[in-house]
């Protein structure tokens, strides 16, 4: 990752000429193979049970279950048919097959959920914990949870998460330098100090180690410099070259009441179903946004059957003008990060700010406005530099198991910055 942003690139398999909600546009601020691929879906969350803003990586051989959560706009129920996959570190498919990293069935169900008591739109929402007596694990390692409907199975969304083994332990830190060639803006490098157990041998060629932050997974890096001259330790960090941004920005949108107009919204149209919301415009400079990115990638929707949806029209006005070749887009929780063209924001001249609008459920998100430009997204360049929000940190110790031929995914912990 570099200060102006990250390379983006298009496959034939990553767009669904059907329902356009595949990402056209890789943006990295997600994992490969993450998509939605159904246009009814909204609020989607996966989360440690229990703790709603926890990063999805929990502990093998416990009682820790994940929370998947979603709600789908229309009336009826569904059901639907979920099937996990195993990866490397880089997302490639692992060699194993489903029998070596599951026990129970290839395939889990589930359905009926939980009807909205509002008819503005009508909705349904849908849980379902793991790992449970239909759907185990027996390997550490990254996942890919894979939700199809039931009848056609058709795709609807495949969604990352993480299995450690708790082996050994981890001390974790970040170190925040001021960069005068960037305009001052702060680099954090994290660092860990990793107790590494018995079993392995040369933990300078058999462990690999990663970080990523505020649960972009897409941006993850691996650690480029590590010293283990301290018998039973290894010391690992990112050097200064690939340093992330130590006061990377979003925006907030805490909407608890889509009926009560005031605060972020500035024009409330209760004869659309659903109410269309006009917000208050964000204006580069004058907004203030530097909000904390540190939490859930999915946001905070209210969980609670009487919670309403609305159609929120987001107002942007950058202070620089926007190339030809240039397209000013919004990412965040309410999306899933994913730079998708139904989010793209053309200029309205009549209002002199660029628009898009989108359903959003009552509760808190983080957003941001991105620019992609000559194949590159640039997300740094609307931020407004008010303050220096701390950022979350995530840090992943692998183990290429020679013997088994996968990467065991060792230990993990969440650490921020100060």
């Amino acid at each position: 990752m570099t200060a102006s942003g990250c390379q983006l690139w298009m496959s034939e398999q990553d767009i669904d000429y059907e329902t356009g909600r595949q990402p056209a546009l890789e943006n990295l601020f997600t994992a490969p193979g993450q998509t939605v691929g159904h246009p009814d879906i909204y609020s989607l969350q996966l989360f440690r049970s229990g703790s709603v803003d926890s990063a999805p990586v929990i502990r093998l051989d416990s009682n820790q279950q994940l929370m998947l959560r979603f709600d789908m706009i229309g009336e009826g129920t569904r059901q639907f048919r979920v099937s996990v996959t195993h990866h490397d570190p880089d997302w490639s498919r692992s060699p194993l097959p489903p029998e070596e990293y599951m026990e129970g069935f290839p395939e889990a169900f589930f359905g009926s959920g939980t009807p909205g008591r509002t008819q503005r739109p009508s909705y349904r929402q849908y849980e379902y914990r793991f790992p449970n007596r239909d759907l185990a694990f027996t390997k550490s390692g990254n996942y890919m949870i894979h939700v199809e409907d039931f009848e056609s199975r058709e795709p609807v969304f495949a969604l990352p998460f993480f299995i450690h083994e708790n082996e050994g332990n981890l001390r974790s830190s970040v170190e925040t330098v001021t960069v005068p060639r960037e305009n001052l803006r702060t680099r954090d490098i994290p660092n860990s100090t990793y107790t590494y157990p018995d079993f392995i041998d040369m933990p300078r060629f058999d462990l690999e180690y990663y970080f990523t932050q505020n649960q972009f997974w897409g941006r993850t890096l691996q650690a480029d410099i590590w010293d283990t001259a301290t018998p039973g330790e290894v010391f690992y960090e990112i050097s200064r070259e690939q340093a992330f941004t130590g006061d990377y920005e979003v925006r907030s949108l805490n909407l608890a009441d889509v009926s009560a107009p005031g605060g972020l919204v500035r024009e409330y149209r209760p004869d659309q179903v659903p109410p269309m919301l006009v917000l208050r415009e964000d204006v580069q400079g004058l907004g203030g946004s530097g909000g904390t990115p540190g939490g859930s990638r999915f946001g905070r929707p209210d969980p609670d059957p009487d919670a309403r949806y609305g159609n929120l029209l987001f107002r942007f006005q950058p202070q620089q003008p926007v190339g030809a070749g240039g397209e000013v887009y919004l990412v965040g929780d309410f999306n899933s990060w994913l730079l998708l063209e139904e989010f793209a924001m053309p200029y309205n001249p009549e209002s002199g700010f660029r628009e898009v609008n989108t359903f959003v459920k009552e509760g808190s998100y983080s957003y941001k406005y991105v620019l992609a430009e000559e194949g590159r997204v640039q997300d740094l360049v609307f931020d407004d530099h008010f303050r220096s929000p701390r950022q979350e940190y995530v840090t992943f110790v692998y183990y290429r198991d020679p013997a088994r031929q996968y990467y065991r995914l060792l230990q993990s912990n969440t650490f921020y910055s100060n």
